[in-house]
């Protein structure tokens, strides 16, 4: 009757959590995540407060004649969200002028071979999803021209369009995979139903929770279900190959209780430690650190309590079903490897002595990217369009400079001063577009509040930089200073000062979150082993395994994101150990009652299809995501994370065995006593 209890109220709780899937906020602007002492940030605010909310595209309309042209201007003038739409004829009467009497220079600006590129400006911010009808409106209103657009706005609905299929195409890929290895690996047909439901139910309970934060990124929502399967599906191997051995001589119900009794020590250390490494990010200043920590560390805390709760349960209840479909295990045994870690063991001690020496000297050379790309795909429309458009119109990577409302002629000197900087392509500003020895109150009011605030004044550069490399950080260093020449007080807007931002916000911070979290893991360890010694051992292989990680990138000459290697060093620091605890736990137990290289056999052997299986899937969601997303934050969160993943399992594998033999006098006294 308590189990039945049980299982009914976890359903109803799974259907009340369903009720805030509505509430689910999903967040495409990373710029929320800024420090809220940022430049880019506080710029961003008083942009929005003086000037109100905007963002613009270009959209490059191929063979059109200046007549339809401005017919078609007119036209989208009256859409939605649209507040202007630019093009020469702004500038230059070309009704009364043709355009072979315009400077050249000006009109290459706008019209190039018969192909006009038009600037939208929209009275809404670049993530308001409204903007993607307005878009659609006008491919209507062009449908009989060929066009390409570039623009914040066309990204982040392309991010959008793309994010809304990531988890499902991710979850379609991964599903028959997790399937095939949980079939390989069990004892029984029925035995990976068991392991769905349970994690299932887990996973389902994560995402309709969501609702309950503010909001989630999308780079979360794209990897949180994956990797929650995949972090916490050793939780229920665990349960179920112990189940199996106490099932040998007990009846269900026995066997149950007894699984629950031997297993609740490695899989609760497993969960923590996963925690505890996600817990580290949660002090990032890039608050999406927080973010992430957040749905994954809940998600966790749900696989723990539906594997410990519900799994027990549905093996006494499916005990007949399991015994009916039982099968032989397709994965062999693995003894014979134990049998060569027993063989070598000094030799592939000495050899991990020397990986781990020489991981710690290559991983001083990464190299990292600081920002993140949505539309990741080369091949994508979006890019497309942008290469088109570059190619013909030039680049158009802008930064807004905002400096208080002081004088005239500091703007004057200001502007004068950056159009000295070479990657400075155009300059847009007040003093420029009016003669600045006319009064502000005799010029149009429109021009004069496109530039100037109550407060605070904006300059608009195009620059030739926007890729992310060292030379972007020294101009915006560059432009910083030139600025500060002439004001105290200014804020710079835009990708380039926001990866600055990002990059001065979290360089610093991997050693200090790798710190916690190496710290955080030990204690945990430490306590439930009650040693000092015993987390040593197995976090020191895990860090050899993270420095080993970046080693390789080193040497294929990689760039990593350094955000994604600091989500990536701690979900491997965090759950990989637990693959570490594991067989540590089965070697202390068998040590009791037998001698250091019988009891590793055994561990081994009865730890190592668990071990392999939960390994394996973590490296296959890796590469699953990092292969076949399309956002690119993803991608290189994913093969780094799958790369990690199985260097872990290699490590824990080849080298944790023969560690626990060295060491076996020193981790087993206080152990036998």
């Amino acid at each position: 009757m308590k189990k039945l209890f049980l299982v009914i109220t976890f359903l109803l709780l799974l259907l009340g959590s369903y009720l805030f899937i509505p509430e689910t906020k999903i967040n495409y602007d990373m710029t929320i995540y800024l420090p809220s002492d940022s430049n880019t940030k506080l710029g961003m605010d008083i942009l929005t407060e003086e000037f109100g909310k905007e963002s613009m595209i270009q959209v490059m309309i191929m063979d059109i004649d200046i007549g339809d042209l401005l017919i078609i201007k007119e036209n989208i003038k009256d859409i939605e969200n649209i507040s202007n739409v630019i093009w020469i004829d702004d500038y230059v009467d070309i009704v009364n002028v043709p355009l072979e009497y315009v400077d050249p220079s000006v009109v290459a600006l706008f019209y190039s071979e018969n192909d006009a590129l038009i600037t939208i400006v929209f009275d809404v911010d670049a993530y308001d999803t409204s903007i993607d009808d307005s878009i659609q409106r006008i491919r209507e209103i062009l449908s009989d021209y060929q066009t390409h657009i570039r623009g914040e706005p066309i990204n982040h609905s392309e991010s959008r369009r793309i994010a809304n299929g990531e988890t499902i195409k991710i979850m379609v890929l991964l599903i028959p995979i997790v399937l095939l290895l949980l079939v390989l690996s069990s004892h029984a047909w029925a035995e990976p139903i068991l392991i769905i439901i349970t994690l299932g139910v887990a996973v389902l309970f994560n995402l309709f929770t969501n609702g309950l934060l503010s909001n989630v990124s999308f780079i979360t929502q794209t990897m949180s279900l994956a990797l929650q399967l995949a972090l916490s599906i050793d939780y229920a191997l665990f349960m179920i190959h112990r189940y199996y051995e106490e099932r040998l001589s007990n009846p269900a119900k026995e066997a149950s209780r007894l699984a629950f009794k031997h297993s609740i020590k490695p899989i609760t250390i497993s969960a923590l430690t996963t925690i505890a490494g996600f817990s580290a990010l949660t002090l990032m200043r890039f608050t999406i650190g927080l973010d992430i920590a957040l749905v994954l560390s809940k998600g966790i805390l749900f696989s723990y309590i539906s594997t410990m709760i519900l799994l027990p349960i549905l093996l006494i209840w499916l005990d007949p079903l399991l015994t009916k479909t039982k099968h032989r295990v397709f994965f062999p045994s693995f003894s014979n490897l134990a049998r060569f870690q027993l063989k070598y063991k000094h030799f592939l001690f000495a050899l991990l002595v020397i990986v781990i020496g020489f991981s710690f000297f290559m991983q001083n050379k990464t190299q990292y990217l600081y920002g993140e790309s949505s539309e990741g795909n080369p091949d994508s429309v979006v890019n497309l369009d942008l290469q088109y458009i570059n190619q013909r119109f030039g680049i158009n990577h802008q930064m807004v400079v905002i400096i208080p409302n002081e004088t005239v002629q500091g703007e004057v000197e200001l502007v004068s001063l950056l159009s000295t900087n070479e990657n400075v392509i155009r300059i847009n500003s007040l003093v420029l577009e009016a003669d600045p020895n006319i009064p502000r109150e005799f010029l149009p009011n429109e021009l004069v509040s496109y530039y100037v605030g109550e407060s605070y004044s904006r300059i608009i550069l195009t620059t030739s930089i926007y890729e992310e490399n060292s030379e972007l950080f020294l101009f915006v260093e560059n432009l910083k200073y030139m600025i500060s020449t002439q004001y105290d007080e200014y804020y710079i807007v835009g990708q380039a000062s926001a990866l600055s931002d990002i990059q001065s916000s979290i360089k610093d911070q991997g050693i200090w979150i790798m710190m916690l979290t190496v710290l955080g893991v030990s204690l945990i360890v430490g306590l439930i082993f009650k040693s000092i010694k015993i987390p040593i051992i197995l976090v020191s292989i895990i860090i050899g395994a993270i420095w080993l990680n970046m080693t390789l990138l080193v040497i294929g000459d990689t760039k990593i994101l350094y955000i994604g290697y600091l989500i990536v060093m701690s979900i491997q620091l965090g759950a990989t150990i637990d693959y570490a605890v594991l067989l540590t736990h089965r070697y202390i137990e068998e040590r009791k009652s037998k001698d250091a290289e019988q009891a590793m056999l055994t561990a081994f052997t009865q730890s190592s299809i668990s071990i392999i299986i939960s390994g394996s899937i973590l490296t296959i969601v890796g590469f699953v995501e990092g292969f076949f997303s399309d956002i690119d934050s993803v991608t290189k969160i994913g093969q780094l994370l799958g790369s990690g993943a199985l260097i872990s399992l290699l490590m824990i594998l080849f080298f944790l065995p023969v560690s626990l033999l060295v060491f076996d006098k020193w981790i087993i006294k206080k152990v036998k006593r």
